[in-house]
């Protein structure tokens, strides 16, 4: 990703984050300031708060309506609202981890056969988000990886935080979605 457009899309989370933290506020940018139209896209964006590298809180969306940088912000600020207090002031002080994730595409494997989807899975090591009817959905982000190089067992703990069954993931008829999304380290 080019190096102007990281640099930007990290002053809007940090302007974002100091003006919440401080007066409650939700930033308002025009987005026709912005010279690059890499900003207009619609694309999803994921956010990622960690300390001392394990996770504290995590938001995101696949797609959005809005520009990357709206939603970029809308994603920060519901971040944020799910913090205990005493983790906003260590955010505005870069004392957490602050990952930011692009999803430019992404491609549902439901329909795979269990091989296939397991396949997908080992060899690409991507996010991946599990998603029934919209109610039970959860998202492993690329992070987890570090720790675990099993599909199937990375499979089955999805379905399990999404509250489903641990073999739902072999349903034809649930979203099984996997994304490489760009990721920005902010802090």
């Amino acid at each position: 990703m080019d190096i102007n457009i990281t640099n930007l899309l990290k002053k809007v989370a940090k302007r974002a984050i100091d003006l919440f933290i401080a007066q409650g506020t939700v930033l308002d940018i025009d987005i026709s300031n912005y010279p690059n139209d890499y900003f207009n896209n619609h694309f999803g964006i994921f956010v990622e708060i960690t300390e001392q590298g394990e996770l504290i809180s995590a938001f995101g969306n696949i797609e959005s309506d809005t520009n990357l940088v709206e939603n970029l912000i809308f994603v920060l600020v519901n971040t944020m609202k799910s913090l205990p207090e005493e983790y906003l002031q260590k955010l505005q002080n870069n004392l957490l981890g602050l990952r930011i994730w692009i999803v430019e595409d992404y491609t549902n494997i439901k329909g795979l056969s269990d091989n296939e989807k397991i396949y997908n899975i080992s060899a690409n090591k991507p996010a991946i988000l599990i998603n029934k009817d919209n109610v039970n959905s959860f998202c492993y982000l690329p992070t987890i990886w570090k720790d675990e190089s099993d599909p199937i067992y990375i499979l089955e703990n999805l379905a399990i935080s999404a509250n489903l069954d641990k073999d739902d993931w072999k349903n034809t008829t649930i979203d099984l979605i996997t994304f490489n999304p760009k990721d920005i380290i902010v802090n």
